[in-house]
């Protein structure tokens, strides 16, 4: 019920009415409890996205923050696992308090873990919101490039919705929601929708997507090992990654995989 409850609210949030979202969550779990189950998280969650959207941003940074914290399985000992929906709600908190930076680093968490959880209906509107933080900061390039990304989701997404009429509305209302870039060249936008890597450099991606290592990757591609680790660091730092996890969960969300 609470579950449902949390949703209901969502739903209402999302089409602009606020009190009856309050309403709802507050027959579910008033405000200020401390949640307890999966279930109490999610309604802290919405309750989150609704001060952010009363223009309660500190409140909702403090929501986002704490959820964060109290993340079930956590250990001090062990790198905490990103949680993308939070860590998006504690970026765009961040955006309204003019803490672009820090909105920065939260935004590239919870992109990380949208990327590993392969949460593609997620992974758009984190493209998106970046895309404004990069406007804010007058970083034009990284704007284009994470706005062509938020709409190559946005049109992978609107190919899975049989139903004419419904696929059109969710484009329209997507696309929408996003902010207007400047024309970009056909060059500009395919090089923006796969992270900025070069033709060769993804198939490599691909490759290590396929599990293969740095020697085989070099033998399938006739190049030197030291060549085909090149492409490989290349990669990690155009995609700001980390491991080759990443990069396989990113050529998978990207489609590449059949092409």
């Amino acid at each position: 019920m609470d579950t449902i409850r949390a949703y209901q609210a969502l739903a209402y949030l999302q089409t602009g009415q606020w009190k009856q979202a309050e309403a709802a969550l507050q027959a579910a779990m008033p405000q200020e409890r401390e949640p307890r189950t999966l279930s109490e998280r999610r309604l802290a969650w919405v309750w989150g996205e609704l001060a952010l959207a009363q223009g309660e941003a500190q409140l909702a940074l403090q929501i986002a923050e704490r959820l964060i914290a109290t993340a079930p399985g956590s250990l001090p000992s062990q790198p905490a696992q990103p949680i993308p929906r939070l860590l998006k709600l504690k970026g765009e908190a961040l955006i309204a308090l003019k803490r672009l930076d820090e909105a920065v680093e939260a935004l590239g968490e919870a992109k990380r873990g949208a990327l590993l959880r392969r949460e593609a209906p997620l992974l758009w509107q984190i493209h998106g919101t970046f895309g404004r933080v990069y406007r804010l900061l007058k970083r034009e390039q990284e704007e284009k490039n994470e706005i062509v990304a938020a709409q190559a989701g946005i049109e992978s997404l609107a190919q899975t919705i049989d139903d004419a009429g419904l696929r059109e509305h969710f484009l329209q209302r997507a696309l929408a929601s996003l902010p207007k870039a400047k024309l970009v060249s056909p060059r500009r936008a395919a090089a923006a929708k796969f992270g900025g890597l070069t033709e060769r450099e993804r198939e490599v991606a691909t490759l290590i997507a396929q599990g293969k290592t740095n020697r085989e990757i070099a033998s399938l591609l006739v190049i030197s090992e030291r060549t085909a680790e090149g492409h490989v660091n290349n990669i990690l730092g155009k995609l700001g990654f980390t491991s080759r996890a990443q990069i396989a969960a990113w050529v998978v969300e990207r489609g590449l995989t059949t092409r």
